[in-house]
This record gives structure tokens, C-alpha cells and sequence, in this order.
């Protein structure tokens, strides 16, 4: 098994996935709710159960205006509260993709400085399950 390059690894987004233009950085997070279940027979110890899962993605990239799936199409969905179809991926059959659907829950898009790219970022709350699965 090869070590996954990190320019290989994108967020795409819709029914039929597109990479968002630009990409600089992109993540997945996925965490579980932990609740306490200690109890006088717990020796002093904390003992703790796996509860609800949630995960969230993020993408940070460069505005390009003229994108087929950028800025423009995040502002779209976050605007009208639309959920997203999201595949975190390489695109390389046989490697593991992660697919679910989101809500953005973030956007910015921000220009600083004199000498450097408009840049956006997005975060994403994934709503249901996540799924891992092969490219194929």
C-alpha cells in the first residue's frame, strides 16, 4: 500500500461528484458522544458508554468566479439551507472514498493583503451516517 499523496485527496460535492476548484486544504472529522456511566461501584473509576456519531468536513481553496463548482455553488447551497451530497476522495479506483450528506455550516470567502488569492473556506455538518467505501 502506497502512502496517499495529500494533492490526490479532495472534497467533491453533488449527485454526480465534482471536485471543488482550488482546493488548498480539505478534512473529514468524524467523532462519537461519550457518556458518563460511573457509578459507587465503579472503584473510582470513570467508565464511560459510546453514544450518538457525528462527523464534519472542511475545505479551504481560491475563488475563481468563473468555477463550475466553487464558491458561487457553496454560496448556493448554504444560502437555501440545501443539504450536500460530499465524497471525500482521491478518485483512484481501488482506495477508500467517504461519502454522506451535509450542511454547510460556515462559509467565508476573504481577501487579505495586497499580493495574494481571495480565498474561501467552508465547514460542513454531516447529517446521517458516513459512510467508507472502495472506489471502484
Amino acid at each position: 500500500m502506497a502512502t496517499v499523496l495529500a494533492k490526490n485527496m479532495k472534497l467533491y460535492t453533488g449527485a454526480t461528484p465534482a471536485a471543488l476548484t482550488c482546493q488548498v486544504d480539505a478534512s473529514i472529522s468524524m467523532s462519537t458522544n461519550m457518556f458518563e456511566t460511573t457509578c459507587k461501584d465503579s472503584s473510582a473509576v470513570s467508565e464511560f458508554l459510546p453514544g450518538a456519531k457525528s462527523w464534519t468536513a472542511s475545505v479551504t481553496g481560491n475563488v475563481d468566479f468563473a468555477a463550475t463548482n466553487g464558491v458561487e455553488e457553496l454560496f448556493d447551497a448554504w444560502s437555501g439551507q440545501t443539504s450536500v451530497a460530499l465524497v471525500f476522495q482521491t478518485g483512484t479506483v481501488g482506495e477508500e472514498k467517504y461519502t454522506g450528506n451535509a450542511y454547510i455550516s460556515s462559509l467565508q470567502i476573504q481577501s487579505s493583503g495586497n499580493d495574494e488569492a481571495v480565498t474561501f473556506s467552508a465547514e460542513f455538518q454531516g447529517t446521517g451516517a458516513l459512510a467508507q467505501t472502495t472506489i471502484s
